[in-house]
């Protein structure tokens, strides 16, 4: 099995329903998956909030501050489904793609040491699973020095990008510079969007965390119950160009 195959095996596995009431979980499949899959991994749980899940290595230091993937795992479909239609995927991939891909890396180890992942929930609302990341975080006196927010997005489908950068904000400039200079040398098509549909960038930036939305486009209504169409060329460039950009923030 090549690893696109296995990357959409994960994919499917953590497709299911996930909701909350804007105070807790009410629906957890998925974070029970979540759970099981990094059971004995690298990773353990440094934080447990009503509407976050943060993990960090088991080994980790906080003191020179962290770079942080949130990824929001609250769905509003009715009901979750992953299919394969040959060169696309068609599910309700709003962000069950965001929770495999981080979990692809987590689970392969290869994300740099200092690098913190927030499973959220609340962020089709009011982001209060952001907001109780940065807290507990805070009380752990861990400063957060860069957020990549992971999510789905329809910019960029039309022109085949394989990945969006959107509603950056705070990020200087040499580090944009050198964002895109990554993924000009990889060669993989981009698009840009400075302001955005709102997402969890726009609870990070309010506490001044230098922070931009890191997406994978997809065509059709993200929260349509048919579900949108994703290319599964897209998965293998958006999953590296993720880890290489974590790298430089790290």
């Amino acid at each position: 099995m090549d690893r696109t195959a296995r990357f959409i095996e994960l994919l499917d596995a953590v497709t299911v329903d996930c909701k909350d009431n804007g105070k807790e979980f009410v629906t957890d499949d998925r974070i029970s998956v979540i759970e099981r899959l990094l059971d004995g991994s690298a990773y353990k749980v440094v934080a447990r909030e009503p509407l976050a899940l943060v993990y960090a290595r088991r080994d980790f230091c906080e003191k020179n501050g962290v770079v942080l993937v949130s990824s929001h795992v609250d769905s509003l479909h009715s009901s979750c489904f992953c299919n394969d239609e040959g060169d696309y995927l068609r599910g309700t991939f709003d962000n069950s793609f965001g929770n495999a891909a981080i979990l692809w890396q987590m689970l392969a180890g290869t994300l740099p040491d200092n690098v913190v992942i927030s499973f959220t929930g609340d962020e089709e609302r009011d982001s209060q699973g952001a907001v109780q990341t940065v807290l507990a975080l805070g009380k752990m006196q861990c400063r957060i020095k860069f957020a990549v927010v992971l999510d789905v997005t329809n910019v960029g489908w039309n022109t085949g990008a394989c990945l969006t950068i959107e509603n950056d904000n705070a990020v200087d400039m040499f580090t944009a510079y050198s964002i895109v200079g990554i993924i000009k040398d990889s060669a993989v098509k981009y698009a840009f969007e400075h302001d955005a549909e709102p997402d969890e960038s726009w609870c990070y930036s309010e506490y001044g965390i230098p922070v931009f939305s890191f997406c994978i486009p997809a065509k059709g209504n993200l929260h349509a119950d048919e579900g949108v169409l994703m290319r599964k060329e897209s998965i293998e460039p958006y999953c590296g160009t993720l880890l290489d950009v974590l790298a430089l923030l790290s």
